[in-house]
């Protein structure tokens, strides 16, 4: 703190010693009396009577330096921060070295304040803080010094500017060079500094800072929910909901005021319920989130965080048209929300309209580039609009059936995908070449596909068309065509067909039979913990033959915990064909049940990368017409590492136990691919 009783001595010296200088209009004894009086109001600080003081006393001698000094060091002591540092450049040679350092770093300070408070448009929000940092940088320059090498307040006010500015690369390297020069930062820059070590993606250097903050001040409701993400960034889900837990039993709903009629929102309690619903929602509870959050809504509907909010779980359950609806409501409360804007980014993206999510996504970059969701939300985008790329091989061995089965002793496969970054929000064209080998008991076959086509996406339409040709010369040149619709968030169909279709079997193949198809797909995904699908299909070989199939399974969510996912199986299957005299595997009759259990468990995770395990175990009962019935066990182990946005590396092993006809074979296979793009 400034100690003023140097200033007043000389206060008191400067009486005697300008008494028998003092201009004649204001003769020494009275001018001494003021001095006196203005030196007493500043020991005791009541600043306004000094000022008051000094402004009659200047009446009197307006070229008085000493009272020009006073006037600017008091109008500094009452908070006018600027009106003394205007006065203090008009005349700084009145100034020793500390009061100047005084009078600037005051001034500063008032404008890292002013800086914090809500601009009046997103194109001029942050023009304040630049122009802070800029008056901070002259002060530097001016007096010849380096950021560590400047006082201790500035650098503390410059991690809030830098903070401010979305600069939080620059306010972790800063804040970890005042620690290690062993200069702690005080107790009121620990929730800016925990800020944005979250941003530059630190959530183990942010949870003590976050904690000291709380501890210093428990009542910064910022802190307190920046310090429950860093837990849940930090992989401590239970930490996060028991500290909101906490937070959320400390706060009423509604707050009295001394000797009112109504209570007032209690608005930490707002912020406490609302984070402790995204927690749960990032933690994998997503029917809690929702429900917490459509109670919220229902009382105050006209609240853009709690409506935005509620359509991010709709979002992470898989509704995007249902997401959309409350990110417009938000978007319509307040047209600046951020978060509202970005979710109907996603939200567009997801329903296909890159045309509505462009526009979106460029306002948000060009305004906010330094924040951190927008700056994810462009690495999406890119990802999403780019190159897209998936190379893949596999390969696989059966034996123990005689050497019939229509697997093939020895099968193996490997490929790649190539599509175009989007063309007019619609298109993407598509090259792939894909290698199948299968060595049969007396021949082998080995054919290389190339082919080309286009993608369609748009709205709640998708299509694909494909031209291929194989260099084993068997068949025709290729064709197929495909065409989908989205009726709503739960359900699309589809319809597909193809010439010399490469799904056909290779049995068939390698004795130069090749078939066309045709097949009907509908899916319903009620929301990220069921999913159901049903599918017929033909197909039509030279020989004539036609096999039918239809198939149906579902996958439904047992168990949700923030790292593991435990999903139950089950599938029904069944087919014929016309024909039983074929040189390959075609069953009359043929059908079989399946149920399973699928584990999925996350082991890391930092932000957009992670690697996760999964193992599916299931056990069916196979029949066939002519040779009865039999148990088939399958058991898959994979593992998957995301190594950023839309790039991911997967590989795993499986094994089986099949039976074809009667007879019981053991296959085992591998299983590689890379996945580049969206």
């Amino acid at each position: 703190m400034y100690d003023h009783r140097p200033l007043a001595l000389g206060v008191g010296l400067a009486c005697a010693a300008l008494a028998f200088s003092a201009p004649a209009a204001f003769s020494a004894e009275p001018r001494a009396d003021a001095l006196a009086e203005i030196g007493q109001f500043r020991d005791h600080a009541q600043w306004l009577d000094a000022l008051a003081a000094i402004e009659r006393a200047r009446v009197q001698s307006p070229e008085d330096t000493l009272l020009y000094r006073l006037q600017v060091l008091t109008l500094s002591d009452i908070g006018n921060a600027y009106r003394a540092w205007q006065l203090y450049l008009a005349r700084p040679d009145l100034f020793d070295t500390a009061q100047k350092e005084r009078l600037e770093g005051n001034y500063l300070a008032k404008l890292v304040g002013w800086s914090l408070a809500f601009g009046p448009s997103e194109d001029t929000r942050l023009d304040e803080a630049d122009a802070a940092l800029v008056q901070m940088q002259q002060y530097l320059e001016r007096d010849g010094t380096t950021v560590q090498q400047a006082p201790l307040r500035i650098r503390h006010d410059r991690l809030i500017l830098l903070n401010r500015l979305g600069r939080h690369a620059q306010v972790r390297d800063e804040y970890r060079g005042l620690l290690a020069e062993g200069h702690p930062v005080p107790n009121y820059l620990l929730a800016a500094v925990g800020d944005s070590l979250m941003a530059t993606q630190h959530p183990d250097e942010a949870i003590p800072v976050l904690e000291a903050a709380l501890k210093a001040d428990p009542s910064l409701p910022q802190a307190r929910s920046e310090l429950a993400y860093a837990y849940l960034e930090d992989e401590h889900a239970d930490t996060a909901i028991a500290l909101l837990k906490r937070w959320q039993a400390d706060e009423p709903a509604w707050r009295w005021a001394n000797g009112a009629k109504a209570p007032y929102p209690n608005w930490p309690r707002y912020e406490a319920d609302l984070n402790l619903a995204m927690v749960r929602a990032y933690s994998g509870d997503l029917p809690t989130a929702q429900r917490d959050l459509e109670k919220m809504v229902e009382v105050g509907p006209g609240n853009t965080g709690t409506q935005s909010s509620l359509g991010n779980v709709y979002l992470m359950r898989g509704w995007p048209r249902r997401a959309l609806e409350r990110y417009s409501m938000a978007n319509t409360l307040d047209p600046r929300d951020v978060p509202a804007r970005l979710g109907q980014y996603d939200a567009y993206v997801q329903v296909q309209r890159d045309d509505l999510a462009r526009p979106i996504h460029d306002t948000l970059l060009a305004a906010y580039p330094n924040q951190p969701s927008v700056q994810r939300m462009d690495r999406s985008w890119r990802a999403h609009r780019g190159w897209q790329w998936h190379a893949y091989a596999e390969g696989g061995r059966s034996s123990g059936g005689g050497g019939a089965s229509p697997l093939g002793n020895d099968d193996g496969r490997y490929g790649v995908e190539v599509q175009s970054p989007v063309l007019d929000d619609r298109w993407r064209l598509v090259a792939f070449a894909d290698r199948r080998s299968v060595d049969f008991q007396d021949e082998s076959i080995d054919p290389l596909r190339i082919g080309v086509g286009t993608r369609y996406r748009y709205g709640r339409a998708d299509a694909e068309a494909f031209i291929h040709r194989a260099n084993d010369h068997i068949g025709e040149t290729g064709l197929s065509a495909g065409f989908g619709w989205q009726f709503s968030d739960q359900w699309h169909a589809g319809i597909t067909a193809a010439r010399n279709d490469p799904e056909a079997s290779m049995q068939a193949r390698v004795s130069g039979i090749t078939a066309d198809s045709i097949a009907l797909a509908a899916d319903y995904r009620r929301d990220e913990r069921t999913h159901w699908s049903l599918g017929a299909s033909q197909f039509r070989y030279d020989d004539g033959n036609r096999r039918d199939t239809v198939t149906t399974a579902i996958e439904q969510r047992l168990m949700t915990r923030p790292t593991v996912f435990v999903d139950g199986l089950g599938s029904l299957y069944a087919s014929r064909g016309s024909r039983d005299d074929v040189p390959y595997f075609n069953p009359s009759e043929d059908r079989s049940v399946e149920i399973g259990l699928r584990v999925d468990q996350q082991l890391w995770r930092h932000y957009e990368r992670h690697f996760r395990h999964r193992l599916t175990v299931s056990v069916g009962q196979y029949w066939q017409q002519g040779y009865g019935s039999a148990i088939v066990p399958s058991a898959e182990y994979r593992h998957e590492w995301q190594l950023g946005e839309g790039r991911i590396f997967e590989y795993g092993i499986r094994w089986s136990r099949p039976v074809y006809d009667g007879q019981r074979e053991r296959h085992i296979g591998l299983d590689a691919g890379l996945r580049w793009g969206e």
